[in-house]
């Protein structure tokens, strides 16, 4: 009885820390790389490819794209520990159950991404939060931006 909850406690434990819910994930090949982060019905990504400029797009993971009526722009907060936060706006058209726009990063917004603490993704058109979360991962997904893309 006692090797079941302890089995148990090391679940439930695996559980509330796994990187899975919360962690950006970095997927990288021979001149492409993107960060993704999931949250309930979303799925957001920052990527680049080799000589093209860097993307983000975001999508309903239940392929209705409904909530993405009205939406010409999205706005994400990248907030650092101490306080400091950017802001990047993104013009964004609907693709099926998505939006996508291309995002201008320079140096100074990129180590905003890589140190950050948090960010959000909101619509200033509809007020609606889409994702909100912390940046752990972040940094592995900066040096693949700069390894595969030169960015």
């Amino acid at each position: 009885m006692q090797a079941l909850r302890l089995f148990l406690g090391a679940v439930g434990l695996t559980c509330l820390v796994s990187p899975a819910f919360a962690a950006w994930q970095t997927v990288q090949s021979d001149g492409r790389a993107r960060a993704v982060y999931q949250q309930g019905n979303y799925e957001l990504w920052i990527y680049c490819r080799r000589g093209q400029a860097m993307e983000l797009w975001l999508q309903d993971r239940s392929l209705n794209g409904a909530e993405f009526q009205g939406v010409d722009s999205l706005m994400m907060w990248v907030k650092l520990p101490d306080g400091r936060t950017d802001r990047w706006p993104v013009r964004v058209v609907q693709e099926g159950p998505g939006i996508s726009g291309p995002l201008a990063v320079s140096d100074f917004n990129l180590e905003f991404f890589r140190n950050a603490e948090s960010f959000e993704l909101d619509s200033p058109q509809t007020r609606k939060v889409f994702m909100a979360g912390d940046m752990r991962g972040t940094g592995a997904a900066r040096l693949a931006f700069l390894e595969q893309c030169g960015i």
